[in-house]
């Protein structure tokens, strides 16, 4: 069994985009606490300036499940002192 993970942590984000990050692809889980108002995955289109959004917003603190082509990626907030990681999940 794998037991390596890739991380994307987030530390105190207010209402916007982060910058863009690369996954491997494969299966992740997204969590968030903070003020939440929205907390969007978002993949970019091939044209490389559309962002598609990926599967339900947050829209609370909470816990969400991917599973996710390798590519670029962002999350598109609406809130503040919002933290929240992005894991993988070892298969």
């Amino acid at each position: 069994m794998a037991t390596a993970t890739e991380s994307k942590p987030f530390s105190n984000i207010s209402t916007g985009n982060t910058a863009a990050f690369i996954l491997r692809g494969g299966n992740y889980v997204l969590t968030a606490s903070g003020t939440i108002t929205s907390v969007q995955l978002q993949v970019q289109s091939l044209d490389g300036s559309t962002w598609i959004n990926v599967g339900t917003a947050l829209a609370a603190a909470g816990l969400s499940s991917f599973s996710l082509a390798p590519g670029s990626y962002r999350l598109a907030v609406t809130g503040s002192a919002i933290y929240a990681v992005l894991t993988s999940v070892p298969s």
